[in-house]
């Protein structure tokens, strides 16, 4: 091969190397481009996700008006002093100045962590809502707390709590015994661990965590806020 052709031969593998490399270099960059894209896509179908999930929940365990401006969800933890405390204390105020009037919608959703007795309390204040005693229920568990997976919220407990309230015992019985709500109350928690939710109570209103959301005053100034941005 003379001289004139290798020089064409290095050249032209010269170009090849070169458009190889902006080849390679173009499809790096949409790789990338299409990566972020997904991850932007992704915040914000869970952005929408959790105001979906949040501001159209049913009415199952629910108090108020269905058509509140304001829907303000509690996911708890029997078992959770804070949540105790929330429902003694706060849930009260609550339900005074804004549920009675009209102006919220105020939603309970399990968030059970704690232990094995969460769950099973869980159930329990399930099989009270089939007999359209869940509030009794709840006010009944949250006043009973003494500790943590220590018996309190054993079956035996839980069978005398529906007694103490009236239900149909063998009705509430069967339906502890049988298990037909834990996929229900599993379904809820692990909604709560999707959204992001690190303790309880954790309290969404439209859709927001409210930071502090236990302390009355927080939760009071956000609703308000909303109201006002309403009217």
């Amino acid at each position: 091969m003379s001289k004139i052709n290798k020089k064409k031969s290095k050249t032209n593998e010269g170009k090849k190397n070169i458009t190889s490399k902006w080849i390679a270099g173009i499809v790096i960059g949409l790789f990338l481009i299409g990566m972020v894209v997904l991850v932007l896509r992704q915040q914000k179908n869970t952005s929408d996700s959790t105001i979906s999930d949040t501001s159209t929940v049913s009415l199952d365990k629910s108090l108020g008006n269905e058509n509140a401006p304001v829907v303000v969800v509690e996911y708890g933890d029997y078992q959770c002093p804070a949540c105790g405390r929330f429902a003694s204390t706060e849930k009260p105020k609550l339900v005074e100045e804004f549920v009675k009037t009209g102006k919220v919608r105020f939603v309970f959703r399990s968030f059970q962590f704690i232990g094995e007795e969460s769950f099973w309390a869980a159930e329990a204040a399930e099989c009270a809502n089939e007999q359209g005693k869940y509030w009794e229920y709840y006010e009944k568990l949250y006043s009973s707390q003494e500790g943590e997976n220590i018996g309190t919220f054993g079956k035996v407990n839980l069978e005398k709590f529906a007694n103490e309230l009236g239900l149909q015992t063998k009705q509430f019985n069967e339906c502890l015994a049988s298990g037909k709500f834990s996929d229900k109350v599993k379904a809820e928690t692990l909604e709560a661990q999707n959204l992001g939710l690190r303790g309880t109570p954790s309290l969404i209103v439209n859709g927001e965590l409210v930071d502090e959301g236990n302390q009355y005053e927080i939760l009071r100034e956000k609703i308000l806020e909303l109201l006002s941005s309403m009217d």
